[in-house]
């Protein structure tokens, strides 16, 4: 090899060995994206095993059956709370059906008397009758806007 190719060998090692320098102290948005993904993971974790050792001290003094059985009461009432509401919303349900299947609401028709009496009898057009003192015309209409 030739010290002019040696150097120029030499040159694109040496750029090359710069550019992973600068990327190992530089991380792209990736990395640094995955970086912090790993951070709240670590930290989630943690909280995790905060929990879980509460909750291990919480079961030291209790009986794990007693636990349990204390439990399963709990869900079952809670089941039972559901398929109380559930039944409440199908009668709801079956409630509104029936009102939207009936249509409008009408008023219940009543007996109205009848008479057979008719209007009284008055010679010419029916006209009101006119008012026998002055008054003064009503006031204007007031616009709203």
């Amino acid at each position: 090899m030739t010290r002019e190719k040696h150097t120029h060998a030499m040159e694109d090692l040496h750029v090359q060995v710069d550019s992973l320098k600068k990327k190992l102290g530089e991380p792209n948005a990736k990395t640094h994206e995955l970086l912090l993904e790993i951070e709240n993971l670590k930290d989630s974790i943690h909280e995790l095993n905060t929990i879980f050792r509460k909750a291990l001290e919480e079961m030291k003094g209790e009986d794990s059956a007693k636990l349990l059985a204390n439990m399963m009461e709990r869900i079952n009432a809670i089941q039972t709370q559901n398929e109380t509401i559930a039944r409440g919303m199908v009668a709801i349900s079956d409630k509104v059906d029936e009102f939207v299947s009936r249509g409008p609401m009408r008023a219940p028709v009543q007996a109205v008397p009848q008479h057979t009496m008719g209007p009284p009898p008055m010679p010419g057009p029916r006209v009101a009758p006119r008012p026998t003192m002055d008054m003064p015309p009503p006031p204007p209409k007031k616009s709203l806007f």
